[in-house]
């Protein structure tokens, strides 16, 4: 079983997005998430969690957390959403350096914008870890 940690900024859209998405398709997988930005407490964005329920997920009861030294050694591996979170991460935690990377392309932060914008965002994060699963 692999531990998979998922990275963006406030830990309220794309990475709870990827969390659900990666589980879906890994159930026997460990997924967390978490910001390099977070406001700590923060529930999860409503069209992530309309994403979630389609998919038949939930994120009904995500609650936004910080990236911690604890996660980073919790994780085989660290997914992030763009190349500045994945430059963020190894400045802030070193350790991150060998399980760390970027999803291949930078995901764009969707927060305030329509659902459809989420759901490009979502099947963009999905295509991303199909190839990273498969490849």
């Amino acid at each position: 079983m692999s531990k998979v940690l998922m990275i963006c900024t406030g830990n309220t859209c794309r990475s709870p997005l990827a969390q659900v998405i990666l589980q879906k398709q890994q159930p026997d997988w460990e997924v967390r998430s978490a910001g390099v930005a977070a406001e700590v407490g923060s529930p999860a964005a409503a069209h992530s969690r309309q994403i979630a329920r389609d998919i038949g997920m939930s994120l009904e009861t995500h609650r936004a957390q910080s990236v911690t030294p604890e996660l980073v050694g919790w994780a085989d591996q660290i997914l992030c959403m763009t190349e500045s979170h994945l430059q963020l991460l190894k400045r802030a935690f070193p350790q991150s350096a060998g399980k760390a990377r970027t999803l291949g392309a930078d995901i764009s932060d969707p927060i305030g914008q329509s659902l459809a914008i989420y759901q490009r965002c979502a099947d963009q994060i999905e295509e991303a870890l199909r190839a990273i699963v498969v490849g």
